[in-house]
């Protein structure tokens, strides 16, 4: 004879929350919570990237929409710093990015030439010695036509860890990798998207090929999280500690407000939007176009510099600079700091 036995269905959910447990409504929460990332917001687990900028969407040295020529250990996207010994173009790419970071730009770095080198970029992570002997995981998106891409961590001293990915395809693969950052021989701490060796050295690389990455992130523990999303305007503001720029909208914007201090230099001062990174400030003064993009402006008319603008001093939170022109300007008279085209510029920099 066959017995058939039934028992009525139940739900987990709500069979644990009538146990006596000290769990409270925060532990309730969590158990009831469907997936890590509803964990995530329910803990708060936010600020966990120390990567800034890791989405590419800040980009204050220009828009680099089209390719244009790169230059080893320049910056051009905020905090990101090319690394290669190849000639190579730089971009900014704007839409096509993976769909699970539908909301981000992306950085690419595309040979010139054919022939052995590396290439790549990297950011420099700011109070190394804080992560001295702690685990950490890294992860990033990357598309690439390339089969030695490598995830890289530098500690500065040589004992660099990676990982290599032969997905060579021309699509978007998530890559994670746990390091721990070397505790005594240690000297800095950076992370690289590069074409390289697994030995560290040079590879063929082809005229074309190319290594364009997003969404990358650097957490304390061995797991790799969901990218933190920031506003534009907190990372924005993160950037600026280590790059300032002032650019115009229009012929005639004003730079500065300034004072005459000769009948032919007048002296200007901004505040920085955020402190910078180092205690003495910038070191110099980047601008852009020749001596005649600038101008004077003072009661008795518009003077037209006769060099580019120069630095002076500045600390992390101010810095003085001066236009200088021909003549026309009266001592202790104000004056107005303006651009003669749209290509003018001022920035400072306190890069890593």
């Amino acid at each position: 004879m066959t017995v058939t036995v039934t028992q009525p269905s139940i739900n987990v959910r709500e069979k644990l929350a009538e146990l006596d447990k000290p769990t409270g409504i925060a532990g309730e929460a969590m158990l009831r919570a469907e997936t890590p990332q509803e964990q995530f917001n329910l803990i708060g687990a936010g600020r966990r990237n120390l990567i800034i900028n890791g989405d590419c969407n800040i980009s204050q040295r220009g828009d680099f929409t089209t390719a244009s020529s790169s230059t080893d250990e320049e910056y051009y996207l905020d905090r990101f710093q090319q690394n290669h010994n190849i000639t190579a173009n730089k971009q900014h790419i704007t839409s096509n990015q993976p769909s699970a970071l539908s909301n981000t730009k992306s950085w690419r770095l595309t040979a010139t030439a054919t022939t052995n080198g590396f290439m790549g970029t990297r950011q420099t992570i700011e109070d190394y010695k804080l992560f001295n002997g702690r685990e950490f995981t890294a992860s990033v998106w990357v598309k690439t036509n390339h089969p030695s891409v490598r995830f890289y961590l530098y500690d500065g001293s040589n004992t660099d860890q990676g990982k290599k990915t032969a997905i060579a395809d021309g699509e978007w693969h998530y890559l994670q990798e746990t390091f721990t950052l070397d505790a005594t021989a240690g000297t800095q701490f950076s992370i690289e998207i590069i074409i390289l060796s697994e030995a560290g050295g040079n590879v063929s690389i082809t005229s074309g090929d190319y290594v364009e990455f997003t969404g990358l992130q650097v957490e304390l523990g061995k797991v790799a999280t969901p990218f933190e999303h920031r506003s534009y305007g907190e990372e924005l503001a993160a950037c600026q500690r280590y790059y300032y720029r002032i650019d115009v909208g229009q012929v005639g914007d004003r730079f500065s407000l300034a004072e005459c201090s000769s009948t032919t230099q007048a002296d200007g001062v901004i505040s920085f939007p955020v402190t910078m990174r180092s205690l003495t400030g910038p070191t110099g003064l980047d601008q852009s176009g020749t001596a005649s993009d600038y101008s004077v402006y003072t009661a008795g008319g518009s003077n037209t510099c006769t060099a580019v603008p120069t630095f002076i001093r500045a600390s992390n939170n101010t810095a003085l600079f001066k236009f200088s022109v021909s003549s026309g300007l009266t001592a202790g008279n104000a004056a107005q700091l303006l651009a003669n085209t749209t290509d003018a510029y001022l920035a400072w920099s306190d890069e890593l």
